[in-house]
């Protein structure tokens, strides 16, 4: 547990499976994209890609069942099922709306650091109503090299006109956590399986919930 103080700081929250409830429904899209293309699924290897930029897994997809098919047609219908999954099923995650609305109140820069592309982020922040709780946006589009890398992380604290080290990044992903931490921020992991909670040691705070992250950070006076 990292215990160094900080004030003022930014926030560079994750957006999948930390805010909203897609990482279930992506669960479902993957185990359904691995149905019609004959591969053997696994939760663990779902976990494994959790958390990176769909380019970078789908091409890591291809060569680990080596598929004839491209990486570019294995992420288009991955999206393809995610979305029909979400159309009536996406909703934020307990604590969220709470969690947001305190970094508002207290007027602290937030950026939304997430592998997903632009045009998916803004069109679930703004179905659910909170396109306005974030300054900028660090999409798949806006990075070279996606979580676990460092990058997006430190492009997200740029954004917001934070170093890394004054930042608190909101994760639940093993790569998410990694890429936080090697950016140099206080992470919080909200992990979302046992396994995952049992591999984000690495972060300075493993929580049940926002519920719980937002308490802590009351707790420490922010």
């Amino acid at each position: 547990m990292n215990s160094r103080p900080i004030q003022n700081p930014g926030f560079l929250i994750d957006f999948d499976g930390l805010l909203i409830n897609s990482e279930s429904l992506s669960l479902v899209a993957f185990e359904k994209l691995c149905g019609e293309l004959g591969c053997q699924f696994t939760q663990d290897y779902h976990a494994s890609i959790r958390g990176k930029k769909k380019s970078q897994w789908a091409e890591e997809f291809v060569e680990n069942f080596s598929l004839s098919e491209s990486a570019v047609m294995i992420a288009e219908l991955h999206t393809k099922l995610l979305l029909s999954e979400m159309d009536d099923s996406v909703g934020l995650l307990p604590g969220a709306d709470d969690l947001l609305n305190w970094i508002g109140e207290n007027c602290y820069p937030a950026a939304l650091v997430t592998s997903s592309d632009r045009k998916y982020a803004e069109t679930y922040l703004k179905k659910l109503g909170i396109e306005d709780s974030f300054q900028q946006l660090v999409t798949s589009e806006d990075v070279r090299h996606g979580k676990p890398d460092p990058e997006p992380y430190v492009i997200g604290a740029m954004r917001i006109n934070k170093e890394p080290q004054n930042c608190i990044v909101l994760e639940d992903s093993v790569n998410g956590v990694l890429s936080g931490k090697a950016a140099g921020a206080i992470v919080f992991a909200v992990p979302s399986t046992e396994s995952d909670r049992q591999k984000l040691v690495s972060s300075d705070f493993v929580v049940l919930s926002l519920v719980e992250a937002l308490g802590i950070l009351r707790g420490m006076g922010l």
